[in-house]
């Protein structure tokens, strides 16, 4: 499935959309009782309009596409590096082929265990989810998104500077430009 992603998918996500995405960051512990990061990316339903969830779901696709995502039962792969820190505590998402990123909330917390840690589990759902969702319909969304594949996880990692994420970004383009798969 990722293959096909990757292979069908249209260009990076425009400002636009990367604007309507809606983070929701937290802190969890794995078993054994490290901490980890988590990043979930959904679609946040307009509140006076209909949507189509067909629409939403391929919106979504090219979002996850763009970082390099996958259905969990495909294991937790290693997406590469999606996150900068900035001064300031300013955090961006990258994504493949989009010109712009995607900053996220500040939570100084959150950005000094990223900072620490170098790793974020990152997730996009494939369906809609309400921008003002309790803590507990978030964590049903994500345990029915998982255990129906209606989730796409990978394992990011923070770039020591912008400027490398700016370079990897750089060698995507210039792969793809010169047919090569990035």
């Amino acid at each position: 499935m990722t293959s096909t992603l990757k292979a069908s998918a249209p260009p990076g996500p425009t400002p636009g959309l990367i604007a309507s995405l809606k983070p929701r960051l937290w802190l969890d512990h794995t078993i054994g009782g490290e901490i980890f990061t988590a990043l979930l990316l959904t679609y946040s339903a307009p509140q006076v309009e209909d949507v189509d969830p067909v629409e939403i779901e391929r919106t979504m696709y090219r979002v996850a596409a763009s970082l390099g995502l996958a259905p969990r039962d495909q294991g937790l792969l290693d997406v590469g590096e999606r996150l900068t820190v900035h001064k300031g505590g300013v955090i961006l998402l990258h994504f493949d082929g989009a010109q712009y990123a995607l900053r996220l909330p500040a939570h100084p917390r959150w950005a000094q265990t990223i900072a620490g840690f170098g790793k974020v589990l990152l997730a996009v759902g494939l369906d809609e989810l309400s921008p003002v969702a309790s803590p507990a319909e978030i964590d049903e969304y994500i345990e029915a998104g998982g255990e129906t594949g209606r989730l796409l996880v990978g394992l990011a990692r923070v770039a020591d500077s912008p400027r490398t994420i700016r370079r990897a970004i750089a060698a995507l383009r210039r792969a793809g430009q010169q047919g090569g798969a990035p």
